[in-house]
């Protein structure tokens, strides 16, 4: 199959969905695609301008749209369950998918009104971390991503950490630097609770670092077991204390087990061999 993978490539997102799986699926990678003749299929990832949809409906090349998170940010992760699904619509129409990916389960049933196959693919984890040695003492727990979604969260974590004696960290170089990964966000609308995907779990999960994460569907989906859950500070409060201790930070991390890409990679390619 001659497959192109596409699309506005602005978000990190687009490294991993698009760089990396569509490396993995020997595609043609290319931001906002200027020549698409001649290609079975193009990937959409996330969102795709009018004129690149232009170019392939006037093309005939079908496409599959990979959704990620492509709904308006930051107001979208306020929106409720409704007006989520009716923009889901709206954007159907616009792009006209023979085929849908999903980042989570909770995505993929919201799209089975639309009529075309489905496949849901978690992220996968950053390739070639490096391996948290699980230190004996807890000294920086840390956060990676937009800080604009931590919201209050950044400022407790400050102040609790600094009561334990470790600093908080936000994106260091390396999560195995960390000693705990909290993954938590202020947001609780529909999209960011079911639609969000596991990213930031499967970095987790890659690096064999113990992690505290929101009930979210993309984590709770993805957990492997080695993992703990918080929504509230008292939550998180019971977390770090259980996760002080050595013995039980060894053994959530020896129950972390990432999505790889090979892993993803080997599913969708099997679904794509469908059209």
């Amino acid at each position: 199959m001659n497959l192109l993978v596409t699309g506005r490539g602005t978000s990190g997102s687009w490294a991993i969905r698009g760089e990396q799986l569509g490396r993995a699926l020997s595609a043609t990678v290319q931001r906002e695609a200027s020549k698409v003749k001649g290609y079975d299929l193009a990937i959409v990832v996330k969102r795709g301008r009018d004129d690149l949809l232009h170019r392939l409906h006037t093309a005939g090349v079908p496409i599959v749209w990979d959704i990620v998170d492509s709904w308006p940010q930051p107001a979208g992760n306020e929106w409720d369950a409704a007006t989520c699904r009716q923009w889901l619509a709206s954007q159907v129409e616009r792009i006209k998918p023979i085929g849908i990916v999903a980042s989570t389960k909770a995505m993929a049933a919201d799209c089975k009104g639309f009529g075309v196959p489905m496949l849901t693919v978690p992220h996968h984890s950053r390739p070639h971390q490096q391996v948290n040695p699980i230190r004996e003492r807890v000294q920086k727990i840390g956060y990676e991503g937009s800080v604009k979604y931590l919201g209050a969260w950044q400022a407790w974590f400050e102040v609790e950490c600094a009561s334990r004696k470790w600093s908080f960290v936000i994106n260091p170089p390396h999560l195995a630097d960390l000693d705990i990964v909290v993954a938590v966000r202020e947001s609780t609308g529909y999209a960011a609770r079911n639609w969000k995907s596991n990213v930031k779990l499967a970095n987790a999960q890659g690096s064999g670092t113990p992690c505290i994460l929101n009930r979210e569907a993309g984590y709770i989906e993805t957990a492997t077991g080695g993992e703990l859950f918080a929504d509230t500070r008292e939550d998180m409060v019971r977390a770090f204390d259980r996760l002080t201790d050595h013995e039980t930070r060894k053994t959530a991390a020896a129950g972390l087990w990432p999505p790889t890409l090979e892993m993803v990679a080997a599913d969708y390619r099997e679904w794509l061999s469908k059209f």
